[in-house]
């Protein structure tokens, strides 16, 4: 009986571990002393997670929102140039520009005060200036973020302020970091340590704001591994801090450091504990870990002998390299690729897909790339094949001839049918005057 008890325990032990790891962490089993309630870190380059604490649990991201927002209007703006006029602004509440009815703006310098400076006002002028208002602007967050994997968000203002139906997870908000640093714009505002705005007519006062991100500016001190040091920290270059009373202090990080970037995703923690959490954090992940590359898609650069075509080959080549996070000190296992291509039928586009790259561990398949064309490849017969007019000449007249076969066959089968009934009728005639000339 006690056996069976403990069999009991052990399977209900594993089964809730495995329920508390569907971000897939490398290290759920890592005792980090953290004060933050929700953790998560992340390797940018595969979106490894590499640590989680409560990382698919529901919380308030307070200002950490602006990253997304920011992310968004830098996709949908294209000339981020363009000026904003200042109309019609209601009252909002917390960090502001204080923005004035008349004043002007590029989108670029609001994005600058959204990101640098947190502020209210510029997200609902942004929201506004998108999508029309800030509704839409909500479902445009949550469409593009479910559209990367981000399932547990629900966005409903574009700046964090408290709303019970505004809430995500570390790990789905690690993951907008994630996205939102692929953007060179992006990455170049949040590294950004203090902007100025000159006096204008509506507002004659300069304004000057420093980065909120104390890893940024900070000469303030943390107690870490026992010593006292700067929080103020040169491998980090963003990304957005938050804070409100229902979500603690908030901090969304990036850090470069041996070849590798790492994301830290940190909420309800407290004070400078929140800048203690997340280099413990990010410190952990580039001591314990390394990246590494399995595919280098310069390697992968291949050629094939294409018959009949002006180019006389295709080159082709994966469409992206492809790397792993392994915990440092590990025997890397052995991986090996195989090249599949497609049936190649020309003419073939520059960026096709014209095959397969898989990657094996062992004799398991782990990873997929997409073979894509370097370059055009074109038929010698490309005047007549990629001609419509002539192609569609050609195939009305090889439908015209295959009507015309098939009305010949038909008229020689009927034909033929008739010769036989014919004969047959003939048979059947000469049968039955032989035997009424037997009667006789």
């Amino acid at each position: 009986m006690k056996k069976i008890l403990s069999l009991l325990v052990a399977f209900l032990i594993a089964f809730t571990s495995f329920l508390g790891t569907t971000d897939k962490s490398f290290a759920d089993d890592a005792k980090l002393d953290l004060t933050a309630k929700y953790a998560v870190l992340m390797d940018y380059e595969t979106g490894k997670v590499l640590y989680s604490k409560n990382g698919n649990a529901k919380l308030y991201p307070a200002s950490t929102t602006k990253a997304w927002t920011a992310y968004l209007v830098i996709k949908h703006v294209p000339d981020l140039n363009q000026v904003v006029k200042i109309k019609d602004l209601p009252p909002i509440d917390g960090s502001s520009m204080y923005l004035k009815n008349g004043e002007s703006f590029t989108v670029k310098q609001l994005l600058e005060g959204l990101l640098v400076h947190s502020s209210n006002d510029v997200a609902v002028v942004l929201a506004n200036y998108v999508s029309g208002s800030v509704n839409e602007f909500c479902k445009l967050m949550n469409k593009e973020a479910k559209a990367i994997g981000a399932k547990n968000t629900n966005f409903d203002n574009p700046n964090g302020l408290p709303d019970a139906k505004h809430y995500t997870t570390a790990y789905d908000m690690a993951l907008m970091s994630r996205e939102s640093m692929n953007s060179e714009v992006f990455r170049n505002i949040v590294k950004t340590k203090s902007i100025t705005f000159k006096p204008s007519e509506a507002y004659t006062y300069e304004r000057y704001f420093v980065n909120t991100n104390k890893f940024l500016t900070s000469n303030e001190k943390i107690n870490y591994n026992g010593q006292q040091i700067d929080i103020n920290y040169d491998i980090i270059d963003g990304i957005k801090t938050g804070y409100t009373d229902d979500a603690g202090r908030c901090l969304l990080s990036s850090g470069v450091k041996n070849n590798m970037r790492l994301i830290s995703s940190v909420f309800k923690s407290s004070g400078n504990d929140l800048y203690l959490d997340s280099r413990t954090l990010l410190d952990y992940g580039f001591d314990n870990f390394h990246s590494t590359t399995i595919v280098n898609k310069e390697d992968y650069i291949k050629n094939k002998k294409i018959l009949f075509s002006k180019q006389k080959e295709l080159i082709y080549e994966p469409e992206y390299s492809y790397k792993l996070v392994l915990p440092k000190g590990t025997k890397e296992n052995e991986y090996t690729t195989k090249i599949k291509l497609d049936n190649i039928n020309l003419p073939i586009r520059k960026g096709d897909k014209v095959g397969t790259l898989e990657v094996y561990k062992g004799n398991k398949a782990t990873h997929t790339i997409n073979l894509i064309a370097k370059d055009n490849v074109n038929s010698i017969f490309a005047s007549v094949t990629e001609n419509k007019s002539i192609m569609a000449a050609i195939k009305i007249g090889i439908a015209a001839l295959s009507f015309i076969i098939i009305f010949i066959i038909f008229i020689i089968v009927r034909k033929k049918t008739k010769r036989r009934r014919k004969n047959t009728k003939n048979i059947y005639s000469n049968k039955n005057r032989r035997f009424k000339n037997r009667k006789k």
